[in-house]
C-alpha cells in the first residue's frame, strides 16, 4: 500500500519519524546480528551521562508500550562514540551494564578518547575497523572557563616547568626562576593531586576490568601456553602502563589504530568488523544514519535504544 503524502485520512509524515523508524530497526538489526540488545552512546563521559545510561537501560528491559515483552539476552552490544571525560563516570557506567548484562561488547566505528578507551577496555569484546581509533588514558578536567583539559598534559606542563628552573645555570637563577615561579604558582596543587589520583584511578580501573572480562576466556597463547591468572594480570598491568604513558603518545588526541593496538608493545586483540561483510554494513548503516540524524537536529550528545532517541545536549 502507497504512502500518501497529501495529509488526506492520515496525519503528514515528518522526516524525523521516518528517521527513528529507521534507526530503530537498524539498532535491532546490528543486535540481532550480534544476538543482544543495542544501545549507542554517543556523548562526552561527562556526570548524567551515566543516570541516563541507566535509566535506558532499564527501559529496554521493560515491556514495549503494546505489552510485549522484550526478548531476555544476557549480552549488551555498545556503539560507542566519545570525546572522553571522567573516569567516575564511566565506572558507574560499567557498574550499570555488568548489573543487567553478563557480557557487553562494544563497538567503536569511529572514536573513542580518554576515558572512552578505559569504558571499552570493560567489554568481552572490542570490535573495530582500519578507520577507528581509540586514545590514550587521559581522563579530563574541567577549567574555570568550562573547557575541558587533559590531565596528563597538566602535569606534563607542570614538570616540565618544574625541571626548567631546577636546570638555570647559578647566574641566572634570580631572573629566570622568579619568571617560572610565577607561572607555577598558576597550577593549582590540589588539581594536581587530584589530576594524579584519576590516572592512577583509570589505570587500577583497566588492570581489574581486563583480566575480569577481556581476558577471562584467554586460555592459551598463540604459542600454546597456557595461560595463568598471573599472566593476565601481568598483560592488563603492561596495557594499562603503556596507554597512560603521555611522553609515548604526546597527546590526548593521539588516535590509537586497531593495527597499533595489536603490536607486541599493546598485545591487545581487536575483532575487526570490516572482515564480516554483514556487521560491516549492519555497523556502518546505523552509525552513519544515527550520526547523520544528530547533526542535522542540532544534537551534541545522546542515547539511542530500539526505543528510542534520548538527546543530552
Amino acid at each position: 500500500m502507497p504512502l500518501r503524502l497529501d495529509g488526506a485520512g492520515m496525519d503528514a509524515i515528518r522526516v524525523d519519524d521516518l528517521a527513528q523508524t529507521f534507526l530503530g530497526r537498524g539498532n535491532s538489526a546490528l543486535g540481532e546480528h550480534l544476538n543482544g540488545h543495542c544501545i549507542a552512546v554517543f556523548s562526552p563521559m561527562t556526570f548524567g551521562l551515566d543516570a541516563a545510561i541507566k535509566n535506558e537501560i532499564e527501559n529496554l528491559n521493560e515491556p514495549d508500550e503494546d505489552g510485549r515483552k522484550p526478548k531476555r539476552t544476557d549480552k549488551l552490544v555498545v556503539v560507542l562514540e566519545t570525546t572522553g571525560g571522567f573516569i567516575e563516570v564511566v565506572e558507574r557506567i560499567v557498574s550499570v551494564f555488568r548489573r543487567h548484562y553478563k557480557r557487553v561488547v562494544f563497538i567503536i566505528p569511529n572514536y573513542a578518547y580518554s576515558a572512552g578507551t578505559v569504558l571499552a577496555l570493560s567489554g568481552d569484546e572490542i570490535y573495530m575497523n582500519y578507520y577507528s581509533i581509540l586514545g590514550p588514558i587521559d581522563p579530563q578536567f574541567p577549567t574555570e572557563g568550562g573547557r575541558s583539559v587533559p590531565g596528563m598534559g597538566y602535569i606534563a606542563k607542570y614538570n616540565e616547568l618544574r625541571q626548567i628552573i631546577n636546570s638555570v645555570p647559578d647566574d641566572q637563577v634570580g631572573s629566570v626562576r622568579a619568571e617560572m615561579s610565577v607561572l607555577l604558582r598558576n597550577f593549582d596543587q590540589a588539581k594536581l593531586f587530584q589530576i594524579q589520583q584519576a590516572i592512577n584511578h583509570s589505570k587500577e580501573l583497566v588492570e581489574e576490568w581486563l583480566p575480569k572480562y577481556k581476558f577471562r576466556t584467554w586460555r592459551t597463547t598463540e604459542s600454546g601456553k597456557k595461560v595463568t591468572p598471573q599472566m593476565r594480570k601481568d598483560c592488563a598491568r603492561r596495557i594499562a602502563a603503556v596507554l597512560g604513558d603521555a611522553e609515548h603518545w604526546h597527546s590526548h588526541g593521539r588516535g590509537i589504530s586497531m593495527a597499533e593496538l595489536s603490536k607486541p608493545k599493546i598485545g591487545l586483540k581487536v575483532n575487526d568488523f570490516g572482515t564480516d561483510a554483514m556487521l560491516n554494513m549492519h555497523v556502518t548503516h546505523y552509525h552513519g544514519l544515527f550520526s547523520d540524524f544528530m547533526q542535522s537536529a542540532h544534537m551534541k550528545a545522546a542515547i539511542h535504544t530500539r526505543k528510542r532517541i534520548r538527546r543530552l545536549a
